[in-house]
């Protein structure tokens, strides 16, 4: 059974979400995992991509969003919720992850704005009406390093 993990992000910061994001991926890639990290489109995987290379001075995040390269780094960035070939997700889109019962871990990062809450929900029933148990995190506020 797939884990499915609700990360829900109170922290106000506009940058929270992302730090956030950038310390899963980061998480992911020392352990080893292949991740495919699915975002919302195009110009949102440059920006994470972006973001991942500076997030913080004395970090790496071995990342590629080019299909050739996927063999090189242990993240992976895209769009299609329905990309096979990963055991361990984490979505950025705010969209369903299809074939959810084919991952080892599934992590949905939600912020605090209340429509992308009502939609995680929808999300939360989905997940649980194909069999799934989610289960979520609550996260007042996002550490971070003094940069």
């Amino acid at each position: 059974m797939s884990a499915v993990i609700f990360h829900l992000i109170d922290d106000p910061d506009t940058e929270a979400f992302w730090f956030y994001a950038a310390e899963l991926c980061a998480e992911a890639a020392e352990a080893g995992h292949m991740t495919y990290v699915v975002c919302a489109n195009l110009a949102h995987v440059e920006s994470f991509d972006d973001y991942l290379w500076g997030y913080k001075p004395d970090a790496f995040v071995p990342h590629t969003a080019d299909p050739e390269d996927i063999a090189h780094a242990p993240i992976f960035l895209g769009v299609d919720v329905a990309a096979g070939g990963f055991d361990y997700v984490i979505n950025l889109s705010g969209k369903p992850i299809e074939r959810v019962a084919e991952r080892v871990q599934l992590d949905e990062l939600v912020d605090a704005n209340p429509a992308n809450r009502d939609a995680a929900r929808a999300r939360w029933r989905a997940y649980q009406a194909s069999g799934a148990k989610p289960v979520h995190r609550q996260i007042a506020q996002v550490p971070r390093d003094d940069r």
